[in-house]
């Protein structure tokens, strides 16, 4: 039995993180530790995260693929660069995915606890 949060957990967000770190680095020109700050991880995730070893590749090209996910993944590295709250795109983000059913595979015989 697994769990439809554990793919949030596990799948989603490691793509989401990475994702709004390279548009701290590239747009913002912060440094790893400056990112791992605002994002709320360490620095290591952080180089993972850029260097695209900690999230599944093909997971974040199904999310650059949508124009919607792509918006709020700016409006989230926005904020985080401003240090205002992002949770809201995140959470946006992650109704997206579902609804569109980018992750279809991913999702499938999850349980919904949420």
């Amino acid at each position: 039995m697994r769990f439809e949060v554990e793919v949030v957990n596990e799948e989603l967000l490691p793509a989401i993180r990475s994702m709004i770190a390279n548009q701290l680095k590239q747009e913002y020109g912060l440094k790893q530790s400056e990112i791992a700050e605002k994002l709320g991880v360490t620095q290591p995730a952080v180089s993972q995260y850029l260097s695209n070893s900690r999230a599944d590749q093909d997971i974040i090209q199904r999310l650059k693929d949508d124009p919607q996910i792509g918006i709020l993944v700016r409006d989230a590295a926005s904020k985080a660069a401003t240090d205002e709250i992002f949770a809201q795109e995140i959470s946006e983000i992650i109704r997206n995915v579902r609804d569109k059913g980018i992750m279809k595979e991913e999702f499938r015989d999850t349980y919904r606890i949420i």
